[in-house]
């Protein structure tokens, strides 16, 4: 897996590619995670390190991850998302959910966006960005295992000025060389695994 498009880096080929190597990397095993996205490529990444996995969904915005009160406490392994929590109103209220609902030491794996257009619309909303310090505060009680981000300002400056194929989400696909750097002023993408205590 190489999360790109075609040969072309896009904004989460890095993001992704991390994400895998610390999964692959990872020792524990777990038996039961809660996912509140579909996202295919999240899917594989953690099914592929952990197939006996029985995933059960809380799609937002079908299901309300600010408030699951049909998940028991300390119910879950793991809990993951990919790009959801800027569309969630109240951000820290899922927050405390996601972290309720995990076993003690149970693993959370969340990415979100530092800088996207706006997107989603009318189907849900889009209210935040995160930088990875921001990301980590809507989780109390936690151990933070790796936070990060990726982005530079020659990939805004494309996505801003060039349309490739997404509409008004701009130029999305770029060169290794404007892809794999990450100047740590420019974020667009962010990324936090966490442990419960």
């Amino acid at each position: 897996m190489d999360f790109t498009d075609k040969g072309f880096w896009t904004p989460q080929t890095q993001m992704m590619q991390t994400i895998l190597e610390w999964t692959h990397n990872h020792l524990q095993e777990y038996q039961t995670a809660l996912s509140i996205d579909r996202n295919p490529t999240m899917d594989q990444i953690i099914l592929n390190r952990w197939p006996s996995l029985q995933v059960t969904r809380a799609i937002w915005p079908e299901t309300d991850v600010q408030n699951m009160p049909m998940y028991q406490d300390n119910m879950f392994d793991m809990v993951y998302s990919h790009q959801v929590l800027e569309h969630v109103p109240k951000p820290w209220l899922a927050g405390k959910e996601i972290v309720r609902v995990l076993k003690p030491g149970g693993l959370g794996i969340h990415t979100t966006c530092a800088f996207n257009p706006r997107h989603g619309p009318p189907a849900f909303n889009d209210y935040y960005r995160f930088l990875p310090d921001g990301l980590e505060q809507i989780f109390d009680g936690i151990e933070t295992l790796t936070k990060d981000e990726w982005g530079n300002r020659d990939a805004l400056i494309y996505n801003l000025a060039i349309d490739d194929g997404f509409g008004n989400l701009g130029g999305r696909r770029f060169n290794q060389v404007v892809g794999s750097k990450n100047d740590g002023l420019y974020p667009w993408v962010t990324w936090i695994i966490f442990r419960k205590l």
